[in-house]
């Protein structure tokens, strides 16, 4: 094995290797005709780690079975049913290895509501443009919900507050100083549209890493305070209040209890694009400053349906 590749999964398995299962699975049957190319590692039918070997499918010759030997194992396996399950259900495909059960591909999670049973064999094609469905069909329902939860924040006229750290360049050695140097900080409010933008100081004066226009932590107290204070925050991630608050209250435990809403996660789903590649909702691209995500959540807002009770996540 140390001298052959080793593959982690079926889905890492390149095009032309096939077991000697999948070999003999064909509606066609070969057997290798080569020696072993690879390893795949994997879970055998007992859910245990294991590894099969993979032969090339250039190098594979027919196996002994004869037409009438072939043709007569179908008509004992599935009797009238000559396609031997070897038609996809949707397009009508007849691929050279067995048409897989959709259930068996996507999982029960991945199948939209009443849309397709599991035991509908579809081509993998066909499997994926069921999956790709239901995951657009998820993002739309999830949409709706992050509208609604942005025109309730909204309704509270909340402050947006964007933060940025400001570290000190890597050492020649590459070693990183953990510790932020300055804090840019950049603020709107809801109603007044008032702004704050500024960089606050977090280290001495002969740090040149510090920003040049950065201004000392007390001398923005009175405007910062009161906007973390506020009964609702919105930031862009959840973590990105954390060095103000701990520069403004010097325990934990005397943070303001407003709520701190994180606009990420829901502008995720509010743009709601699939991926078809992976399925997966693409992350929402950061909008950088605090006018931005502020005018994000007003969009996000004035999409929610009309007549509708807000609900909370």
């Amino acid at each position: 094995m140390a001298d052959l590749i080793v593959y982690p999964g079926w889905r890492t398995v390149p095009a032309g290797l096939y077991s000697k299962t999948q070999l003999a699975d064909l509606d066609l049957p070969r057997v290798p005709g080569g020696p072993q190319r690879a390893w795949v590692e994997t879970s055998n039918w007992r859910g245990k780690k294991d590894h099969f070997e993979l032969y090339r499918l250039s190098e594979s010759v027919p196996s002994p079975a004869t037409a009438a030997q072939l043709q007569a194992a179908r008509a004992r396996s599935f009797g009238s049913d000559h396609t031997g399950g070897r038609v996809c259900g949707e397009c009508g495909a007849r691929p050279d290895r067995p048409v897989p059960e959709l259930g068996a591909v996507t999982g029960s999670a991945h199948l939209p509501d009443g849309d397709a049973e599991p035991t509908r064999r579809l081509c993998l094609a066909c499997a994926r443009v069921v999956r790709l469905r239901a995951a657009v069909a998820a993002a739309a329902r999830t949409r709706t919900e992050a509208a609604r939860w942005a025109a309730r924040v909204l309704a509270a006229a909340p402050p947006v507050v964007r933060v940025d750290e400001v570290f000190r360049p890597p050492a020649p050695s590459g070693r990183r100083n953990l510790e932020p140097v300055a804090l840019c900080v950049d603020a709107v409010t809801a109603i007044s549209g008032r702004r704050v933008q500024a960089t606050i100081r977090l280290a001495g004066p002969r740090v040149k890493a510090v920003p040049p226009d950065a201004v000392d932590p007390g001398s923005l107290a009175e405007v910062l305070r009161p906007l973390l204070a506020a009964e609702m925050v919105v930031t862009w991630r959840r973590e990105e209040l954390r060095p103000l608050l701990r520069l403004y209250y010097a325990d934990a435990l005397t943070w303001p209890r407003g709520g701190h809403n994180s606009l990420w996660e829901r502008a995720t789903w509010w743009r709601g694009e699939v991926d078809p590649d992976t399925l997966v909702v693409r992350h929402a691209i950061d909008p950088g400053t605090a006018e931005r995500t502020l005018l994000l959540l007003r969009r996000m807002a004035a999409t929610a349906p009309p007549n509708k009770a807000v609900t909370k996540w």
